[in-house]
């Protein structure tokens, strides 16, 4: 036991705890994902979710996060473990006479902790600063305002009012351009 519980400090993931003969298969890994959209469902049904239900979303998305290695290597795989821990501690473990399966709303006279609060906010800040951040160290188009000349012709999933968008005039993508560069880098 002591051997596995290293392995798992180390590399933290359920799957640390499977005999060493079981290999993991394309089966074995679609389980945590259905118990984790199982949950997910249905704490988007209720509209609210027990500690121990977020705690096991967020053990599970873990979990999938460490085997996934460089395919799950991006930022908005942190953020996203980042907010669903901090959503744990929303739920309020300190209440008792909540029950496993109470997904009641929490009572509008039981405010959320405040370190929480804040939690948020610092990630959000994060967020935002990062995007601009990036942006600026990235490609010449953003420190040059010309990235939004480009931006409706190359975007994964254009909609029909990308075109109108991309044939205004460049001083209207200039603008869209300085834009986010305030949102994103002064204002956060």
């Amino acid at each position: 036991l002591s051997v596995m519980w290293e392995r798992f400090k180390r590399f933290p993931c359920l799957f640390q705890f499977l005999p060493d003969d079981i290999g993991l298969t394309d089966n074995l890994l679609d389980g945590p994902a259905w118990v984790g959209a199982f949950l997910s469902a249905l704490v988007f049904w209720k509209g609210s979710g027990h500690w121990t239900v977020l705690l096991s979303l967020w053990v599970l998305y873990h979990t999938l996060v460490n085997v996934g290695q460089r395919w799950y290597s991006f930022g908005w795989e942190s953020q996203l473990l980042e907010s669903g821990f901090l959503a744990i501690f929303l739920s309020s473990p300190f209440l008792s006479s909540r029950t496993l399966l109470d997904f009641s709303q929490m009572p509008s006279l039981w405010p959320p902790l405040q370190s929480v609060i804040w939690g948020y906010r610092w990630l959000l800040f994060r967020i935002m600063i990062g995007a601009g951040l990036i942006k600026l160290r990235g490609d010449q188009c953003w420190r040059d305002l010309t990235c939004m000349n480009y931006h409706y012709e190359t975007q994964p999933n254009p909609n029909p009012l990308a075109w109108f968008f991309h044939n205004n005039l460049e001083q209207f993508h200039w603008f869209e351009t300085f834009t986010n560069h305030i949102v994103e880098i002064l204002l956060p």
